[in-house]
């Protein structure tokens, strides 16, 4: 909160009065005060504008008159009359003062009174607005021992008076008998004080202070929070900060829990001229575990974590870091509501960049807030590191450009992880060999493999894992890389404006593969599970890739008074020999495939290097923009790839598993240029039928703000969607006035099944959804919103609540949660 600069207005003002009856301005006898500014600071210079400037030689008393302004240093002081009594050394400001710090403050009076020595004053109907738009006011001033200013019957705020009604009580303020600004403590205090909301006394502050503007930092209490929450209680957290050093501090807090008792936590900050850290930890002794869900993590009697996170710049093109956590468990943080991440990353890492060259190696490991019962963190894989590298040669070859490209990449991972690809499958179904009798259903696959392991043999309920039933995503074992490219490119333009981009490219993979590969027994032998979904000796492997192609584009330019458009056929050939070990490598960056008009003309559509687009193929496309005067922008894109030759490499469902590809197709339109709408879509290559269709609205108009997304997923059983897949989610916010405003979001799922992690539900049915009205100025924020979760995500359990959250600008702020209906447990 910013503190009171009455204490310069004394000593500026005075300074600025007592210039007045020096000859320099008009030719009068000198004062003994402006002597001893002149002797202090030689090199001081003043300007003094006003309508008159008068000399009383009988009264021995110097007055500017009229619209007076004086610059001095930096301040500006305006003023009706400005008056300097030589005969009792007092110097007066009346009417309408008005003083600027060159801090930026501004102080408002009626009245100053000021000794020319500049050690004492009083002040008369004080304002004092600071930089951040907070305010002080008192009824008079004083200051005295050249340090001390004392504000009596003062108040504070951060809100702007009304304008049509400027006696109007703000919207809250502190009322105090007496304000004290404490220059050499740099602290301001409060005595006898009250806090006021719309005029109304709510509470009463017998004490009260916080540092003036001048402090940098310093040791104190800082504003107190507060929340509710069912599974933990009401809570107050008080943070103290330790300002050790300019260069590194400690904060340490106590949020005490009604149920759970208190969490401990601290921060350490600390700065270096090339860089900095932070280290930060909570920790619990619960008092009531039991009021979690059933779960072996949240129900221990200790749970906390440690986090670290740094950066450090080595040159002007090196720098390294880090960012790690400990814990006690995987949903700690998420339940002391201390992130709201789905997991954290642990690393380190060196990266560099110049002109031509960038270097990012890193070690990584992540960590998925997820219950103990479905989580299993020796899926998760630690990566010992990984280095990726790029250099562009400065001299062309050719007439075009060279560039490399390096990646090596090690990594561990200790369990196997799969994807089910008929997820909901029944375990066990009758068996036709043996009536009345039930068998294991062979598309059936466990989320975990660990699940299978943990049985033993002989057992009714033995998960059975194959091939058809499930994708291996994560292999047991240690595997390493190494994958160097060297690209060429170059662009032609010819006369009429085509242009031509024939390029090439040439790759080598080295792996060295280690597969701890785990053994299913079914009573009758062991078989190693992985050797189902890795064929083959994948010990090392050497692949290769060579490339060669070109790019046609010919955009065609027209324009008119309103505005522009450009059409723009592209045409690209790549040829390639077949791509090689696809599937004896395991996958450990390739999961991910969504061809769409966004990499439609990538030369290799895969996410990752694990695996790689082979054979020859074609992409084909139009591509159209506009652009308007009045500002409407359209975008569109229209396309299709072709596998000309060769082995086709994309997997079922891709879009891309055909010779002729899916069509994909993208429309962007934005009116404004607050609105943008985004449309695309991937339309069956046979019958147009839709594939996958996402629609986007995002921006505002007027007092609406808005964001909406609609996603339609056929189904694809070789990634795990056995159906249909129709969701709709968006939020918007309605601006009612310059205050009021309400909102509302949610999530909805029209089609498919719900992939929940302990049951499955039939749509159509909500996932989530919230609304809420709130009122917001400049000093103030209040907000009260419903939430409901249908689904049990993670830890969180099915749910409705009712939130308030409230903020005053430069005092406090806090949130209450109260769960109005408990979520199923079991």
């Amino acid at each position: 909160m910013p503190g009171i600069g009455v204490a310069t207005l004394a000593a500026i003002t005075g300074l600025a009065v007592a210039f007045l009856p020096a000859p320099a301005l008009a030719q009068m006898p000198t004062s003994s005060a402006f002597d001893q500014i002149v002797s202090d600071d030689p090199d001081a210079r003043m300007v003094l504008e006003a309508d008159e400037l008068i000399y009383d030689f009988d009264r021995n008393v110097v007055s500017a008159e009229g619209a007076v302004d004086i610059y001095y240093k930096g301040y500006t002081i305006e003023s009706d009359r400005v008056e300097y009594d030589q005969n009792t050394g007092k110097v007066f400001a009346r009417g309408h003062v008005k003083i600027t710090q060159p801090d930026g403050n501004v102080i408002y009076a009626e009245t100053t009174e000021l000794t020319d020595d500049f050690r004492d004053g009083f002040v008369q109907e004080l304002t004092l607005v600071t930089t951040d738009e907070t305010r002080f006011a008192a009824a008079s001033a004083e200051r005295f021992d050249d340090n001390v200013t004392v504000f009596n019957s003062g108040v504070y705020t951060a809100c702007e008076p009304c304008e049509e009604q400027p006696e109007k009580p703000p919207v809250w303020q502190i009322k105090a008998k007496r304000i004290i600004h404490n220059q050499e403590e740099q602290t301001v205090y409060y005595e006898d004080a009250s806090f006021e909301f719309f005029g109304m006394p709510i509470a009463y502050l017998p004490f009260f202070s916080h540092p003036d503007p001048t402090v940098k930092q310093q040791s104190g209490f800082l504003r107190p929070s507060f929340v509710y929450d069912a599974d933990l209680g009401y809570a107050a957290d008080i943070p103290y900060y330790f300002a050790l050093a300019p260069d590194y501090d400690l904060t340490v807090s106590v949020t005490t829990y009604t149920l759970q008792g208190p969490l401990g936590s601290f921060e350490w900050r600390q700065r270096f001229e090339r860089g900095g850290y932070y280290v930060r930890g909570a920790g619990i002794y619960q008092l009531d575990p039991g009021q979690f869900p059933i779960t072996s993590d949240n129900h221990q009697d200790f749970r906390g974590a440690v986090q670290s996170a740094g950066e450090f710049q080595i040159n002007d093109f090196w720098k390294w870091g880090w960012t790690g956590t400990l814990q006690s468990d995987d949903i700690f943080l998420r339940t002391y509501d201390l992130t709201d991440a789905n997991e954290v990353r642990d690393q380190l890492y060196l990266t560099g960049q110049s002109a031509r060259n960038w270097f990012d190696a890193r070690t990584i490991h992540y960590q998925v807030f997820k219950e103990s019962r479905t989580n299993n963190d020796g899926v998760q894989p630690f990566v010992h590191p990984v280095v990726d590298y790029n250099y562009i040669f400065g001299e062309s070859i050719l007439g075009g450009r060279l560039s490399f490209d390096a990646n090596v990449l090690s990594l561990t991972r200790d369990d196997p992880e799969f994807l089910p690809l008929y997820p909901f499958a029944s375990k066990k179904i009758p068996n036709p060999d043996k009536p009345g009798k039930n068998m294991l259903n062979p598309l059936f696959c466990p989320f975990r493999a660990a699940n299978v392991l943990a049985k033993g043999p002989n057992s009714n309920t033995l998960d059975l894992l194959s091939p058809q039933a499930c994708d291996l995503i994560g292999t047991p074992g240690t595997s390493n890389r190494l994958i160097s490219e060297i690209r060429w490119d170059r662009t032609i333009t010819d006369s009429i404006g085509q242009v031509f981009t024939p390029f090439a490219s040439v790759r080598g993979d080295l792996y060295s593969i280690s597969v701890d590969d785990p053994l299913f027994d079914d009573g009758l032998s062991s078989k190693p599970i992985i050797d189902q979904f890795l064929p083959g000796d994948t010990n090392n492997i050497v692949r290769g890739m060579a490339a060669l192609g070109v790019e046609y584009r010919y955009p065609i330019l027209i324009s008119d008074d309103w505005g522009y458009q450009i059409i723009e056929p592209i045409a690209q050939v790549v040829a390639r020999p077949d791509a090689q070990d696809n599937y004896e490598i395991p996958n450990n960056d390739a999961l991910s495939l969504v061809f769409d008009d966004t990499n439609l003309f990538d030369l290799d559509k895969f996410s990752g290097y694990d695996l790689m687009e082979g054979g020859t193929r074609a992409n084909v496309g139009v591509r159209y923009s506009m652009q308007t005067t009045s500002g409407i922008q359209v975008g569109g894109l229209f396309g299709q790839s072709y596998q000309l030759a060769g082995n086709n490499p994309f997997p079922l469902g891709s879009g891309l598993e055909t010779d002729r590809s899916d069509y994909v197709a993208a429309l962007y339109f934005s009116p404004i240029s607050s609105l943008q709408i985004v449309n695309r879509i991937r339309l069956d290559e046979d019958d147009f039928d839709p594939r996958r269709y996402d629609f986007e609205v995002s921006g505002g108009y007027g007092p609406v703000r808005t964001a909406v997304i609609y996603s339609n997923i056929a189904a694809d059983p070789q990634q795990g969607i056995d159906e249909n897949r129709e969701e709709i989610q968006g939020q918007a916010k309605l601006r009612l006035d310059e205050n009021w405003s309400v909102w509302g979001g949610g999530r909805y799922e029209l089609s498919g099944v719900s992939k929940n992690t302990f049951a499955q539900a039939e749509s159509p049915q909500w996932i989530s959804n919230s609304f809420g009205f709130g009122y917001e100025n400049e000093c103030i924020s209040i907000g009260i919103a419903y939430e409901r979760q249908y689904q049990r995500d993670q830890d969180t359990l099915p749910d409705e609540r009712i939130m308030f959250k409230f903020s005053l600008r430069t005092l406090t702020e806090g949130t209450f949660r109260q769960s109005i209906s408990e979520g199923d447990t079991n």
